[in-house]
């Protein structure tokens, strides 16, 4: 949608109506307002740099326990039910809570539910098990909705506070280093995808320790650019296919060096991701071999059309680049002027 904002300026978006979108996802039904930070209140800019910059901030992490109280509560529903069926289960966690680079208020958990043991045809004891859970999640009615559409991992939107919480069918993977070290970073778990026929082995564990890691030695610029390209995602008219996951891996991929700058010059990271974006879109050697953090599997290998899922973040990426350069050149500014939003 064409318009023209505040400062006279002609933009692809109508900022008023994204900023209308991230306060949503940031919501506090106790308060019944959004939290926003000082900045967005106080600083005085534009609804283009207002959406840019917050959905880049860290979501108070006291909003998390609320999500992970939910999500107990599911555990133990799940865990009892599937007792009685002489299951042998772990229970795990993931997702962008883990790394606190989620970009809702509530959210966003999956709670892994590993089968301990499994014969010599796990698929159908995965298929079991997702039949089982699906069976116990659908007969709790204070669910607003029960979805296993992917036919992966089955979405309940839980309430009180209204949130979003996967749960993963999933079986275990132990590796060489766990094997050796009986470290748990290093162990695998399998998920599968019924609707592909596909099964994706990975370390999330490993994962979410690197990404956490490597956020600190970036001064928290990774997990900045994975809110806003995860808002990009969120706000895109076109569905964008590409899961949170998918999105830290890329940016994990980028040198340390490049995202390692000072937060009041945080936009000008903005063409190095785009570049970054525009490399997986143009170079299918490249995009086949991206590796996720744990450096054990390929984040998009075997689904060849992931690769148009990209090619779509890197638009509305470049849409925003392009707005944010025509707003600041208004107020004298370029992309690589200083801004003050952050906290210290």
């Amino acid at each position: 949608m064409f318009r023209i904002d505040y400062f006279g300026i002609f933009m692809e978006h109508d900022y008023s109506l994204l900023v209308e979108n991230l306060k949503g996802r940031r919501y506090d039904e106790a308060l019944r307002e959004p939290v926003l930070s000082d900045a967005f209140h106080h600083s005085g800019y534009s609804d283009c740099l207002k959406y840019t910059l917050e959905s880049m901030v860290e979501i108070d992490p006291s909003y998390a326990y609320k999500v992970y109280a939910n999500s107990r509560r599911i555990h133990e529903i799940i865990s009892k039910t599937l007792k009685k069926k002489g299951y042998n289960i772990d229970y795990r966690y993931q997702g962008a809570l883990k790394t606190y680079s989620n970009i809702l208020l509530y959210g966003d958990v999956e709670i892994i539910i590993i089968k301990k043991s499994v014969s010599d045809k796990p698929h159908v004891d995965m298929q079991s098990l997702a039949a089982d859970l699906l069976d116990v999640l659908s007969r709790d009615q204070s669910f607003k909705s029960v979805d296993y559409s992917d036919k992966t991992r089955i979405r309940i939107t839980a309430q009180k506070p209204t949130c979003e919480i996967d749960i993963l069918p999933s079986m275990w993977i132990d590796s060489a280093e766990y094997v050796k070290t009986k470290n748990e970073i290093y162990r695998g778990i399998a998920e599968f995808d019924f609707k592909h026929k596909k099964v994706k082995k990975y370390l999330p564990f490993l994962n979410i320790a690197r990404i956490n890691a490597r956020d600190q030695h970036t001064k928290g610029n990774l997990k900045c650019m994975a809110r806003l390209l995860k808002s990009l995602r969120a706000d895109s008219e076109d569905q964008i296919n590409l899961r949170d996951s998918e999105i830290n891996s890329i940016l994990y991929s980028m040198a340390e060096v490049d995202l390692s700058i000072d937060q009041k010059n945080i936009l000008s990271l903005l063409p190095k991701v785009s570049s970054k974006l525009g490399r997986i879109t143009k170079d299918t050697t490249h995009f086949n071999s991206l590796l996720s953090p744990s450096e054990k599997d390929r984040v998009f290998g075997g689904r060849p059309e992931k690769q148009q899922e990209v090619k779509k973040l890197h638009d509305s990426l470049k849409q925003l680049i392009s707005d944010l350069k025509a707003d600041l050149e208004k107020q004298n500014k370029t992309i690589d002027s200083d801004l003050e939003y952050f906290e210290s």
